[in-house]
């Protein structure tokens, strides 16, 4: 029973740690490692209504941040359990601390899609880089 308390306040411990990261790991949004430099945060989200794919991905720099870039890239899941990408947005870029990716991209239903987003924030001349994906079923 000792280590069955043990673990349940590590598990309380680590939950109260995370939240006072703000760290979000819910419906597509990454966890910006504690030890990035010039990324805020950044997420990938892909949303489905029927074969209608809603599209996005954002980053914000810190303070200081001039450039921001990125690539976005989708790909469907096949039954063998291999990736086909059937899009790819590339050289995308923001002036500023903000980046902002949005789009509508039909699909065949009844397949998993998965969303990859490739962002680099530049301060001072040096850039950050962070990836991230999210995955939705399109029925």
């Amino acid at each position: 029973m000792a280590v069955h308390k043990k673990g349940l306040a590590f598990l309380l411990i680590l939950t109260t740690l995370l939240l006072s990261l703000n760290v979000t790991a819910i419906a597509g949004y990454q966890p910006v490692d504690p030890y990035f430099v010039n990324i805020s945060s950044f997420q990938t989200a892909i949303m489905f209504n029927g074969s209608c794919g809603t599209l996005s991905a954002s980053t914000i720099g810190r303070t200081g941040t001039t450039k921001i870039t990125g690539s976005v890239v989708l790909d469907r899941l096949n039954s063998n359990g291999t990736y086909t990408q059937i899009a790819s947005w590339n050289n995308l870029s923001a002036n500023g601390n903000y980046f902002d990716f949005s789009q509508t991209y039909y699909v065949t239903t009844g397949y998993t899609y998965r969303l990859t987003f490739t962002t680099t924030v530049y301060i001072n001349g040096v850039g950050e880089t962070a990836t991230g994906s999210a995955s939705q079923f399109a029925q």
